[in-house]
């Protein structure tokens, strides 16, 4: 059985579209040079994969099996092809990074600035997304690289850690912490905290330290679901927000007060990451030691 490259971006366009007309705008192709395609595949794999008899195709169980293969083959063409136009030359190509959205602002873009001197023709492509997405996108070879919290191995992706957050806190100018040169964790207690939802890792790490120091400080009954909007919150003076050291210049630039903690707890692990047994291009490489050198003590 030798499917085409183009057979199965066809089927995969259909199987999402549930429409030869939508997939044939989709690719830039006629509905009848779809379809085509498609019976021609079907023909190929002896099994039909679609029931045609409604006005929206419906997949069959064939099309479920072959989704999922299409998907992965496909992913692998998409990195191969990028990375052989990377290999022509580093005054062209492409790069395309994930991390989220306040990691990309504090860590990410200082190794993106010296990068784009260095190599200004390599087209760079940032993905601002949460951990869960960010793998995802790096498996499926939509990005290159990631910088992404990893609470454990993720199969399929090789990790190494780079960074390790320790604890700051932000709060308005006015607050009584906000003139202190660094606060003992026990002294947290004493004020109340804007929550972070625990779905994300600083968010857990932090309610980790504080359940192995025995005591939990209140809240405001407040838990955001970003730590711009913690920041921002504290801003106003409803609290004080614990923040990772990478968004410390964030937090000041904002006019808020940013302190360390006395605590030598790692709150924050972030790892580089890419698909296990990928074959990374010069510029991914070179991007990797900038980034490297460019990453701040925790």
């Amino acid at each position: 059985m030798n499917l085409t490259i183009k057979q199965l971006r066809v089927f995969v366009a259909v199987y999402e579209a549930r429409s030869f007309t939508i997939a044939a705008a989709t690719l830039h192709m006629t509905q009848s040079a779809i379809s085509k395609v498609c019976r021609e595949l079907e023909e190929r794999v002896d099994c039909q994969l679609f029931d045609r008899s409604s006005r929206m195709l419906v997949p069959l169980e064939g099309a479920d099996a072959l989704y999922r293969s299409a998907q992965e083959i496909l992913a692998s063409v998409t990195v191969a092809e990028r990375r052989l136009d990377s290999l022509k030359s580093m005054e062209q190509g492409r790069l395309n990074v994930t991390a989220s959205t306040l990691i990309m602002y504090g860590l990410v873009t200082p190794a993106v600035r010296e990068f784009h001197v260095d190599y200004p023709g390599i087209r760079l492509e940032l993905f601002e997304l949460p951990t869960a997405d960010g793998v995802e996108h790096l498996l499926s070879g939509a990005v290159d690289l990631g910088l992404v919290s990893l609470t454990e191995p993720q199969p399929k992706i090789e990790s190494q850690v780079i960074y390790e957050s320790r604890m700051w806190i932000a709060c308005a100018a006015a607050h009584p912490l906000a003139s202190a040169g660094a606060v003992p964790l026990s002294r947290l207690l004493d004020f109340q905290h804007i929550g972070l939802r625990k779905v994300y890792g600083f968010g857990r790490g932090v309610d980790r330290v504080f359940q192995e120091f025995g005591q939990t400080p209140d809240s405001v009954n407040i838990d955001c679901g970003t730590l711009l909007s913690s920041l921002a919150l504290a801003r106003d003076g409803l609290g004080i927000a614990i923040i990772p050291s990478y968004i410390v210049g964030l937090a000041r630039s904002l006019g808020l007060a940013a302190v360390q903690v006395e605590s030598d707890a790692i709150v924050h692990r972030l790892s580089l990451a890419h698909r296990s047994g990928a074959w990374l291009s010069p510029a991914a490489l070179h991007f990797i030691e900038i980034l490297k050198r460019a990453v701040p003590p925790g």
